[in-house]
C-alpha cells in the first residue's frame, strides 16, 4: 500500500505538469514551476522510501480511516487550484485553495481566517509582481493590482 501511494503520488504530480504544459505564453510559467518542483520531490520521496525501504514502524504513509475524506478533498483543491489558474487569476484561485484548504485541515473557517488568508495572498501577489517578477496567469484581480500597482509609481 505504502508503495502505490507513492507511485500515485508521482502519477498525480506528473498530471499535473502535464496540465501546466498545455498553458502557453508568460502565465504558464508559475503553474510549471510548482507541478515540477511537486514531481521533483514526489519522485525523489518515492526513490528515498524505495531504496531505504518501508520498515520504520509506524508509517508516514497510514492515514486514518476517519481523516481520508479530509485527504482525498485537500488534493482535490489542489488539483482543482492547477486547473482553475488559467481562468481564475492567481490571486482569486490562490485564495480559494487557500481558504477551502484551511478549513478542510481545521474543520470550521472564520472570517478572519478568510481575511488573513486574502492579506497573505495580496502581499505575495505584490511581491511577485514588483520584487520577484514571477508571471502567474491573469485574472480580474489581478489586472487590477497590475493597474493599481503601476500608477502609484
Amino acid at each position: 500500500m505504502r508503495y502505490a501511494f507513492c507511485g500515485l503520488l508521482v502519477l498525480l504530480s506528473a498530471a499535473l505538469v502535464w496540465q501546466a504544459l498545455q498553458l502557453s505564453g508568460p502565465a504558464s510559467v508559475y503553474p510549471l514551476v510548482v507541478t515540477s518542483g511537486a514531481l521533483l520531490f514526489s519522485l525523489s520521496y518515492t526513490v528515498m522510501r524505495v531504496v531505504g525501504g518501508f520498515d520504520d514502524g509506524a508509517s508516514s504513509f497510514e492515514i486514518p480511516r476517519a481523516t481520508i475524506a479530509r485527504v482525498a478533498g485537500f488534493v482535490a483543491v489542489w488539483l482543482a487550484y492547477v486547473l482553475l489558474l488559467p481562468t481564475g487569476g492567481f490571486i482569486l484561485t490562490t485564495w480559494l485553495a487557500l481558504l477551502v484548504s484551511l478549513a478542510i485541515v481545521r474543520g470550521r473557517l472564520g472570517l478572519v481566517d478568510a481575511l488573513a488568508t486574502a492579506l497573505f495572498v495580496a502581499v505575495l501577489a505584490v511581491l511577485m509582481k514588483t520584487v520577484l517578477y514571477v508571471p502567474v496567469p491573469q485574472g480580474w484581480l489581478d489586472e487590477s493590482l497590475e493597474t493599481l500597482l503601476y500608477r502609484l509609481r
